[in-house]
């Protein structure tokens, strides 16, 4: 598949119209048009209903936007991680992590290690908890942080050891503009009806099973949105336009004027884990050096 056609469809879903993309690019509205007519030759469907100034996504089109930013953002990083590899190294560490609320536990962790090995040279990736966790079976990652939260982070039929760096309880960001951030406690019959978000960068079923699992109460599914970036959530939040799912003790709570975060009531366990996932048996040097440094590292 031709990688340059698939950045200029991204582009052209961002922008909503081949002239705006053909402007931006100096090239013609008809070099544009007629990349994503090959495109669409290719995969055999139609990308794009057509109209006389606008264009829009088919349902076959929006499908295959998630999976034209996953082929680009991976085509992306891989070849950044070559090329950050000049010389070779006897210590290099291949990551991941799932979201940002853990990252502060990967990078205290790494950057102990750089101190100690100056030479030390880490591949750091970001992505779905599904993606993450077949590249640590398949071993392209030596390992990935994940999250044991109203389920395990892995099936017990999976060969990886999840070994866990950090336990707490999950709780629910609410804007302080609402009336029930004055409680000790969030009513599990509020968030039946409130839109719950959860933050992930990729699309999740894992997460989005954990959630559910953990909240038995709320019924109707279409209630929990995921939001791309952390950010966005937040936002939302203290506008009191949703309610968010927070891991306590990886959020700055203390000096937050606009949300405040609390547990959920009733006797449903709120408790998360976030574990590190590795293949069994012997680790290298490097590995094994970051696991200890895991349960040195406090927050």
């Amino acid at each position: 598949m031709d990688f340059d056609r698939l950045q200029t469809f991204l582009r052209v879903v961002q922008y909503g119209s081949f002239q705006q993309v053909a402007a931006r690019e100096y090239r013609s509205q008809r070099a544009v048009s007629k990349q994503m007519t090959q495109l669409e030759h290719e995969l055999q469907v139609t990308l794009f209903q057509r109209g006389h100034n606008r264009i829009s996504l088919t349902p076959q089109g929006r499908l295959f936007w998630a999976s034209a930013q996953d082929i680009v953002n991976n085509y992306t990083a891989a070849l950044t991680e070559l090329r950050e590899f000049d010389a070779p190294t006897k210590r290099l560490l291949r990551v991941g992590y799932f979201s940002a609320f853990e990252q502060p536990l990967l990078l205290r962790a790494l950057y102990a290690l750089k101190k100690r090995w100056p030479d030390s040279q880490f591949v750091v990736r970001q992505g779905s908890n599904e993606h993450l966790t077949q590249q640590v079976l398949d071993g392209s990652l030596d390992l990935t942080l994940s999250i044991s939260y109203g389920r395990p982070a892995v099936a017990a039929a999976t060969k990886l050891q999840a070994t866990s760096i950090y336990h707490n309880q999950m709780v629910m960001g609410v804007s302080r503009l609402n009336p029930l951030s004055k409680l000790a406690q969030i009513p599990q019959q509020a968030l039946t009806t409130l839109p719950i978000l959860y933050y992930s960068p990729e699309s999740s079923t894992f997460l989005l099973e954990s959630f559910l699992a953990s909240a038995p109460f709320i019924q109707d599914y279409e209630q929990i949105r995921r939001v791309t970036s952390a950010e966005q959530m937040h936002l939302l939040v203290s506008l009191n336009q949703a309610v968010a799912f927070y891991p306590a003790g990886l959020i700055s709570a203390k000096h937050d004027e606009q949300v405040a975060y609390l547990p959920i009531e009733g006797d449903n366990l709120q408790d998360y884990d976030i574990v590190a996932l590795t293949q069994p048996g012997q680790q290298p040097p490097l590995l094994k050096a970051l696991m200890q440094q895991f349960s040195q590292t406090k927050l």
